[in-house]
């Protein structure tokens, strides 16, 4: 916010620190486990099946939590620029109440919902072959 005091600011850097610092061992327990599924390869399908949907998960945790980090160094680097607060699409503030729920995001409320739409109505990257216009080579 543009009229942010640096009592505020400093309270938004402690709140993502925190996080952050919440967040780093969290992703080193997730590799552990990763790498001890790695060790313990099952023989049996059933046991390969069920390792194999533990490691799906442990991924897509590991996935989330490294993008939590990126956003939150992003929102620190954003409080060393001057610009945390302001919205990276339109400029403009972020309301507060944004801010304290989700003190990383770099989106007012509006954008956030223009863009999410915008994704929505993308077409699926897996969508049929049919609407593809192929050429013959040559």
């Amino acid at each position: 916010m543009k009229t942010m005091e640096n009592v505020q600011i400093q309270q938004y850097r402690w709140k993502l620190e925190s996080r952050r610092e919440d967040a780093l061992p969290l992703l080193d327990r997730l590799a552990s486990e990763t790498r001890a599924l790695d060790v313990d390869s099952p023989q049996d399908p059933g046991d390969q099946s069920i390792d194999s949907l533990a490691k799906e998960s442990l991924f897509r945790q590991t996935s989330q939590r490294r993008h939590m980090v990126r956003m939150i160094e992003a929102a620190l680097r954003r409080i060393g620029e001057g610009t945390y607060g302001i919205c990276v699409a339109c400029a403009g503030d972020i309301p507060r109440k944004r801010l304290e729920a989700l003190p990383w995001t770099d989106w007012c409320l509006r954008c956030q919902e223009i863009a999410e739409r915008e994704l929505e109505s993308e077409p699926s990257p897996q969508a049929s072959g049919a609407d593809i216009p192929w050429k013959r080579a040559g």
